[in-house]
């Protein structure tokens, strides 16, 4: 009995799996489109950069500062990170670099979470020295950063728009780059689309209703299922029990048309038309018997069919 509910259980749950598991959405607009231009024609694109193209939630945490590469890797999964893609540039004139990335979450939800990871990162960072501020621009963090053994400074910014993260970073070996990252932050929020992931289809926003609803009508066909299988087993138990009383009964039980024997009320009794006889004593001539003829039936109950050679009792006055 366990094996089969189990079985049914594991069945139904089977049939509404697929209803749940939902295929990785695509960023729409693609991620190699909404990235800002850099501010002047003078910086040139740099395709050997460590950003440069499409990347991994397992790329960016090779690269990434301020937390091992497995703490950053399993932050962006877990928070559904679903593409990234990044540019570098370089202007010979006025000797700044310029990296700028875009992830893709599955919600925005996601994207904020990661936003406050990777802020926390980057404040990790040996080279962090001091936060930068910026306007106009929520939620967002900013970071100075200075290389001494290398000489390099650093201004980023970092912020969510709908279901994305963007990064933008000006890099210099003098501390002139926080006009220019500000700027060009700016810019890059205006550039961006508003998401390119609908929000109607962020877990947030379908986990708590249609999500919500579509589960509680799985476990409700689950748990119907389950009682009906009950419901089945208790009907076969209960025809089995019928099966089996009925096959310890001697043959004949309950026969139709099956002679009727007139019993007196205690039982002790039967009429033979003229008078009383004993039912310990005699049997009634017509009463139906067991198959191994040691049984009689009195109409309600089985009877033994009393030896030879008993004394007759003196039957009551009719």
């Amino acid at each position: 009995m366990i094996r089969i509910v189990a079985a049914t259980v594991v069945a139904a749950l089977a049939a509404v799996v697929p209803l749940t598991a939902a295929a990785t959405p695509s960023p729409s607009p693609s991620l190699d489109s909404v990235l800002a231009k850099p501010p002047s024609s003078d910086f040139a694109e740099l395709t050997t950069g460590t950003f440069h193209g499409d990347f991994t939630a397992h790329d960016y945490a090779l690269n990434a500062t301020g937390a091992t590469a497995s703490e950053t890797e399993t932050t962006l999964t877990h928070y559904g990170f679903v593409a990234g893609y990044g540019k570098e540039w370089a202007s010979t004139a006025t000797a700044h670099a310029l990296v700028e990335i875009v992830m893709a979450f599955t919600g925005g939800q996601g994207a904020r979470k990661t936003l406050t990871a990777l802020e926390k990162a980057d404040k990790a960072d040996a080279h962090y020295q001091h936060a930068d501020s910026l306007t106009g621009i929520d939620p967002y963090y900013g970071v100075h950063l200075f290389d001494s053994k290398n000489n390099v400074y650093e201004d980023g910014f970092g912020f969510v728009k709908g279901n994305d993260v963007f990064a933008v970073y000006f890099a210099s070996t003098k501390d002139d780059n926080l006009t220019a990252a500000t700027n060009q932050a700016k810019a890059q929020f205006d550039a961006a689309p508003e998401g390119t992931i609908p929000s109607s289809q962020w877990p947030e926003n379908t986990s708590s209703s249609n999500s919500a609803a579509l589960k509680a009508g799985q476990i409700f066909g689950v748990l119907l299922v389950v009682i009906l299988v009950l419901a089945l087993i208790a009907v076969g138990v209960g025809l089995l029990m019928r099966s089996r009383r009925r096959s310890a009964m001697p043959a004949g039980y309950g026969a139709p048309g099956a002679p009727v024997v007139q019993m007196s009320p205690d039982g002790n009794y039967w009429y033979d038309g003229q008078g009383w006889r004993d039912a310990a004593q005699e049997v009634p001539p017509t009463a139906q018997r067991s198959s191994d003829g040691n049984l009689w039936w009195d109409g309600r109950n089985w009877r033994p069919v009393p030896q030879a050679g008993q004394p007759p009792e003196q039957p009551p006055t009719a």
